[in-house]
């Protein structure tokens, strides 16, 4: 069925309805009866006015105008129930209804009462119109002229008189192309095109806005509740009741993919949550986003029966569920990789149907757990080998990376000593973010939580590094947003015992250009990084590249950009009551955690360049 027969068949049910409309007893007049609230109360509407011309001073007239009024009602389109008049009969007006009026009364009225697709639609019956006008003023003039050719020959059949002249076309004929039925299919897939386009645009501002609402109104509450205790401990439990409105709104769910029950469409849509939420809160933030980073290795390496198993208490809605990704070490990780190195220290061994862990993790996000007693699912970075045995130097390390899986479940399956958290390091900015110093000893992990078989950990972990460095990106958009906002609003305001605010000084509006259009170009970089991940038909290295790039420019860019606020606003920046002295503790820190640029990021980028068939713009045009 086409648009058009849709439109016929939605028109002949609203005039069957109208016909069934119940009478009125006392006048014998057809009323519609309106249910107030779903009571017992009801309004009759109708009656003995019903056939009375409808008021035309109505919301409706209004909204078009006395003009357009008027020519829809010569055209057409008045009639009882419109609000416009009903169309006069009288020799010299035909009652055509004239299609391009009635278009472009709805196009005014959507400027009121916008519904989504209607321009797309309304602009796809104008195209019809004028077409079907071309082959109707074409076939007039085929009938017109054979008229003439016929009558013609009556005339030199009857009569043998001259022939009359031709009959002349005319001067601006337009060209006649048929409508088919490929035609009316090919503008109804444009219209539906055009139709999802909107809908992901307004999706996406859907999503935008809920996830600002929830950071205004939710996240920025967090430093009330934690800001008043002394330890890194004590600030992280504090933030249990913002992780649970979390965990309520979503916004868990919302970092699993669509296809493993979750609601994440595609990582720009995570990218615009995150910028959100860090522009408002970055440290409260953090633990809501380690869950995510947690979840990675899983979402990409996990089975179909692991997906089943362990996902479920995040996607219940429930609870507050912690996820961990963990593979940093004390004694660091930036070149756990290199051949003849000592390597992981945490290691993973096979005994029977169990694996047996032994080894420190530090820095991890969230491992510690609500309570110090481990998060609900932590991936574990695990080199192959039993506990205090050097790393073979003539091996490679690759071929020894595990990654098993560790849930709530195990860590009470265990000895208490099995499982324990040395220590919660203070921290300078993310103050209620939690990154324990943990140990493993003799823990014990069933077989079937083996979530990458030694030789595949290593690939899972970059992939999963890969995806979050880009996810740093939006990060570090959402700090610099949050400071040129602050810093714009100061210098609207403030004069600085001057005669105008300060805006209006040129040094003062070069150093906010130069913030506005490093948060534009990070949002781009980070943007096209994220989609490259996802669509890019490249191979990984060359996604990667993109991620890395992301990571590393926007997370230096950061700390500047915060710095250039400050200098505008000077001293006063330095005041706890202004956002910048906590914008720049967090800022800071972006360019080390996740990787840092120097020791692990910039030297993936380093071996990318060196390899003999690397093509530089490979992403670039993806």
């Amino acid at each position: 069925m086409t648009l058009l027969d849709a439109h016929l068949e939605q028109i002949s049910l609203c005039a069957a309805s109208i016909a069934e409309l119940p009478y009125d007893p006392s006048g014998n007049r057809r009323n519609t009866t309106f249910n107030l609230n779903g009571g017992g109360s009801t309004i009759l509407g109708g009656g003995a006015n019903a056939v009375r011309a409808p008021r035309r001073n109505t919301a409706v007239a209004a909204v078009l105008g006395t003009d357009l009024v008027e020519k829809i009602r010569r055209g057409g389109g008045g009639g009882a129930g419109t609000g416009l008049g009903y169309r006069t009969f009288d020799g010299s007006n035909k009652n055509e209804v004239d299609v391009e009026v009635l278009l472009e009364g709805a196009e005014k009225l959507l400027g009121v009462y916008p519904i989504p697709g209607a321009r797309e639609r309304i602009a796809s019956m104008r195209q019809r119109h004028r077409r079907l006008e071309a082959s109707i003023e074409h076939y007039e003039y085929r009938i017109a002229e054979q008229t003439t050719q016929l009558g013609r020959l009556n005339r030199s059949r009857e009569y043998m008189d001259d022939e009359p002249g031709e009959i002349e076309a005319p001067v601006e004929a337009l060209v006649f192309v048929p409508m088919t039925e490929e035609d009316l299919k090919r503008e109804e897939d444009e219209v539906r095109q055009l139709e999802q386009k909107k809908r992901g645009l307004e999706d996406r501002n859907a999503l935008r806005n809920g996830a600002r609402g929830f950071a205004q109104q939710v996240l920025a509450g967090a430093p009330k509740l934690y800001s008043k205790h002394t330890s890194q401990t004590a600030r992280f439990e504090a933030t249990r009741p913002i992780y649970r409105n979390a965990v309520e709104g979503g916004l868990i769910k919302g970092q699993i993919p669509t296809e493993l029950g979750g609601t994440s469409n595609n990582l720009i849509d995570a990218a615009i949550v995150i910028e959100e939420f860090f522009a408002v809160e970055p440290s409260a933030a953090l633990t809501i986003l380690g869950t995510g980073l947690g979840l990675t290795p899983l979402i990409l390496a996990g089975s179909a029966v692991q997906h089943d198993t362990f996902l479920k208490p995040f996607l219940s809605g429930d609870g507050e569920p912690l996820a961990a990704f963990v593979h940093s070490e004390p004694g660091g990780t930036a070149n756990w990789l290199e051949k003849g190195a000592p390597g992981l220290q945490t290691t993973a061994w096979k005994d029977g149907n169990e694996w047996v862990v032994n080894g420190e993790k530090l820095w991890t996000t969230n491992s510690g757990g609500w309570g110090q007693r481990g998060a609900d699912l932590q991936c574990v970075v695990c080199r192959q080998s039993p506990p205090n045995i050097p790393q073979d130097p003539n091996s490679d390390p690759v071929s020894n990376i595990l990654i098993l899986i560790v849930t709530g479940e195990e860590i009470a399956n265990n000895e208490p000593s099995a499982y324990t958290v040395v220590s919660d390091p203070e921290l300078v900015g993310y103050i209620s973010t939690n990154g324990p110093h943990s140990r493993f000893t003799n823990f014990r992990v069933p077989s079937a939580n083996l979530l990458c078989p030694p030789g595949r950990g290593a690939q899972t972990v970059e992939q999963t590094f890969g995806c979050s460095a880009a996810l740093v990106g939006a990060m570090s958009v959402g700090i610099m947003r949050a400071a040129f906002e602050a810093a714009l609003k100061f210098c609207k305001a403030d004069a600085r015992g001057g005669t105008v605010p300060i805006i209006k000084k040129q040094s003062v509006a070069d150093k906010l250009i130069d913030i506005k259009m490093r948060v534009e170009a990070a949002r781009a970089l980070t943007w096209k990084a994220l989609s490259t991940l996802e669509n890019g038909p490249c191979g990984w290295e060359n996604k990667l590249e993109i991620a890395l790039e992301a990571k590393i420019w926007c997370s230096d860019q950061a700390p500047k950009a915060v710095v250039d606020a400050m200098s505008i606003v000077g001293m006063k920046s330095y005041d706890k009551d202004l956002p910048f002295s906590r914008l720049l503790e967090d800022a800071v820190c972006l360019p080390l955690f996740d990787g840092g640029n120097i020791g692990v990021r910039r030297r993936q980028l380093e071996r990318i360049f060196q390899k003999e068939d690397y093509e530089p713009w490979a992403a670039t045009y993806t």
